[in-house]
């Protein structure tokens, strides 16, 4: 397994993440300076470099795209408290969706 997060989910969330995976490689489409890639691109480049799950926030990504076999975690809010409250329930989703799957993981908004 191999988790790739797109441009829109904060890069922060590798460790937390890649610690709930247990040790799971988890990277940023920043770190690989993919930010000015179209989705679909982005999609075909994750894929060839070996990543098996795309976490996103675009909800229109799986409509508006053919999905490769990665599965796609769609994160319904980008706020980087939301996103370490739901750490547990990302790498859950991470687990249970199958390549060419998407889901939807609601992330509630966290006031500072």
């Amino acid at each position: 397994m191999k988790v790739l997060l797109d441009v829109g989910v904060s890069p922060r969330l590798r460790q937390p993440l890649q610690q709930q995976l247990g040790g799971v490689a988890v990277e940023s489409a920043v770190y690989h300076d993919w930010r000015s890639l179209p989705d679909g691109e982005l999609l075909t480049v994750a894929e060839r470099a070996g990543f098996t799950t795309l976490v996103t926030a675009d909800k229109r990504m799986t409509a508006e795209q053919r999905l490769p076999p990665i599965a796609i975690v769609t994160v319904d809010n980008n706020s980087f408290g939301g996103l370490l409250a739901a750490v547990s329930t990302i790498a859950d989703a991470i687990r249970s969706t199958l390549p060419g799957e998407s889901r939807l993981v609601p992330v509630a908004r966290v006031r500072r």
